[in-house]
């Protein structure tokens, strides 16, 4: 079976030669380029058919990489709930450490930490700002296409695009 690429240098090497050839091989070549054009359109729906079948794989993937995130999230709250429960009832209790053979509990005292109760009334010194800076290509791809000139920028012309619906 005959690849794409070995199809497209068949028709691009027969296009040449339709250029120079007289008329009667110019007209063999069109017919013949024609038929490679055929097998050309058999081959790109053939490669349509397994991209749209990558779409539905790519789809079912997504939908368990979905599934079994909400499930490690349920899990982990569960276990964060669990060790939770162990802790206010170790607290409770008055017990701080719990030994086992293969693990030991240990339920240590709470840290120090700030609460912030209004953030707009800290002083700027207790404050970090955050300042970010992006191109805005919207804006620069309107200005060159009015006709001015940007300097840092220039427009060219992308990939083309296939739409397989």
């Amino acid at each position: 079976m005959t690849t794409l690429y070995t199809i497209t240098e068949q028709f691009k090497e027969l296009a040449a030669l339709a250029e120079t050839a007289d008329e009667d091989l110019a007209v063999a070549l069109r017919d013949t380029m024609e038929g490679i054009e055929g097998e050309f359109q058999e081959k790109g729906k053939a490669i349509a058919m397994v991209t749209l079948n990558i779409d539905g794989d790519l789809e079912a993937i997504q939908t368990q990489i979905d599934r079994l995130e909400e499930r490690k999230r349920i899990i982990n709250n569960r276990k964060e709930s669990l060790k939770d429960y162990l802790r206010t009832n170790m607290e409770a209790a008055g017990i701080t450490k719990i030994t086992h053979p293969l693990f030991t509990i240990t339920c240590g005292k709470g840290r120090s930490v700030v609460v912030i109760d209004d953030e707009k009334a800290l002083p700027d010194e207790f404050v970090n700002v955050k300042v970010t800076s992006a191109p805005d290509k919207a804006m620069i791809a309107k200005a060159i296409k009015d006709g001015q000139q940007v300097p840092g920028a220039h427009t060219e012309i992308g990939k083309s695009s296939i739409t397989i619906k």
